[in-house]
């Protein structure tokens, strides 16, 4: 899958016809292994797949994020910190927040905040690549890395240091 110019291969977790996580990584297996570490975090129900039709939801909802600014709905599921993940569902397109102001607005202590971006069930989507250090710079992204945190930020137009 093309993830606005970097080639992923993404695994999908579906219960009842709903997407509840996936995870990606440059090759198969180790797709496979990000998705089960999020799938055993927040203790998801039913099976992982790789559907080309899922592929083309995740481009569209893709794009809709980081192009246009829209807000993913996060599935109705109990997933865990939960809080973590609709602070960052509140950080507008473009903007950015530094990882220790959303352990604040989360109410969770620094490495629980960490935990929860390691997991976080869908990636991008749910916006983990708006947090910067504290001197506004990118750190983490896992397991994709920095170049794409930096490119997808680029693409929403945020400002970032050098």
């Amino acid at each position: 899958m093309d993830l606005f110019g970097f080639e992923v291969v993404v695994r999908f977790r579906v219960e009842g016809g709903r997407i509840l996580a996936y995870g990606w990584h440059w090759d198969a297996p180790r797709a496979d292994r990000h998705l089960e570490a999020i799938v055993r975090y927040h203790h998801l129900p039913g099976e992982s797949l790789g559907d080309e039709g899922l592929k083309r939801w995740l481009e569209e909802e893709l794009a809709a994020v980081v192009k246009r600014g829209k807000t993913f709905a996060l599935p109705d599921f109990p997933y865990r910190d939960g809080q973590v993940y609709r602070s960052l569902l509140a950080i507008p397109r473009g903007e950015t927040r530094t990882y220790g102001a959303l352990a604040r607005e989360a109410g969770v202590p620094y490495p629980k905040l960490l935990a929860a971006l390691l997991k976080n069930p869908f990636q991008v989507l749910i916006p983990c690549h708006r947090l910067v250090t504290r001197k506004g710079t990118l750190m983490g992204f896992h397991p994709l890395g920095v170049a794409v945190k930096r490119r997808l930020l680029e693409l929403e137009g945020a400002r970032l240091e050098e």
